[in-house]
């Protein structure tokens, strides 16, 4: 039996769970305080570190007893979906936000950091940067800009495979589409083990969502922040934390604008039928870039606990396959896995480079 630590670091709390094999033992939220969430980033390693360790001692595991560690993936240079192994190279990336700032990279940090103190392991699985996309996929309207892949890959990859998984066949045999639905959106197409088309699930690209602006007519856009004074971060935080259903009702809780709608208030319910029929249009783009060869239709995320939210979606895509429901997100078990997998000869170690 291996006992794996998970570590799933986000803005405003620490997510640590541990599990003998595939049981959880325990899992803890850790709500941090705003004057330590406003520190920069890299000078919350210490009381991160402590509230880790004291979780610990709570549920009676010593840090002795850990074989591996398994972290929330941050974000790092593109890489294929898997699990990696967190290597120097890796953790320096990860410290130094070289290619971003999200408090997911103090995962990485905090777990090599501590796989170093007791000589064992620690590894990233299915990171937000995972990168599969086909060239045709990159390419914009305008030479040197190209589409990036940024993504809900660790819950999109893990719910995909849990479906072949149910139909007796492997990931790497299925064509699927998954939709992430949650604070932003990212709708994927699945082919043979590979995400070969998303949408930038982060800073704008497809569906609107109780976050996040989605795709905006560029005019639009362009006057949006001249008239504004924005510059590209002011832009960027706008477009990525305080659009969609929150700029339009004042909320990113869906359930208040359904109560919203419910209780007669139709703009809630024009803005959410938009989200569903942005949704569903996305999932139908996918369908196209798979040719058709579409094995089911799978969707994730909190909103996916809404029935109003899931018929409507299903009036408009059940006619090109069958959708399977996947409710909410289970992070924690997917990277558990992800570790896992090695141990018991599943899948082999990717490399950072």
């Amino acid at each position: 039996m291996k006992k794996i630590l998970v570590l799933n670091l986000g803005s405003t709390s620490s997510k640590v769970a541990v599990f003998s094999d595939y049981d959880m033992l325990f899992e803890d939220v850790i709500r941090h305080n705003v004057d330590q969430t406003n520190l920069p980033l890299i000078d919350q390693v210490p009381f991160r570190l402590e509230s880790i360790k004291k979780s610990l001692e709570q549920h009676q595991i010593t840090l002795q007893a850990i074989d591996a560690i398994a972290c929330r993936g941050g974000v790092l240079k593109p890489i294929e979906g898997g699990t990696y192994l967190i290597n120097n190279i890796m953790y320096h990336d990860l410290k130094s936000f070289k290619y971003g700032f999200h408090a997911s990279n103090l995962s990485g940090v905090i777990g090599y950091e501590l796989s170093q103190e007791l000589n064992i392991d620690s590894y990233i699985v299915d990171p937000v940067v995972v990168d599969e996309l086909i060239p045709e996929a990159r390419i914009t309207g305008i030479k040197g800009i190209e589409r990036r892949s940024i993504f809900h890959a660790l819950n999109q990859k893990s719910v995909a495979k849990q479906y072949a998984d149910g139909i007796g066949k492997n990931y790497e045999d299925i064509n699927v589409i998954v939709a992430h639905l949650g604070g932003g959106i990212s709708i994927g197409a699945h082919r043979k083990g590979r995400v070969i088309e998303v949408n930038d699930g982060l800073l704008g690209e497809g569906p609107l969502s109780p976050e996040r602006a989605g795709s905006i007519p560029n005019d639009a856009l362009l006057k949006w922040a001249i008239d504004h004074d924005y510059n590209s971060i002011e832009a960027n935080n706008e477009l990525s934390k305080n659009s969609g259903l929150l700029s339009y009702f004042g909320t990113n809780d869906c359930l208040k604008v359904e109560q919203l709608m419910e209780n007669g208030d139709k703009a809630a319910k024009l803005v959410l039928d938009a989200m569903c029929y942005q949704i569903s249009k996305s999932i139908g783009s996918c369908a196209v870039v798979l040719e058709g060869q579409v094995d089911q239709i799978i969707i994730t995320g909190g909103l996916s606990y809404s029935k109003y939210i899931i018929n409507k979606v299903k009036q408009y895509v059940s006619w090109l396959q069958n959708v399977t429901i996947y409710e909410g997100e289970k992070e924690m078990h997917a990277l558990n896995v992800g570790v896992l997998d090695l141990f018991y000869g599943k899948i082999s170690t990717k490399s950072y480079e």
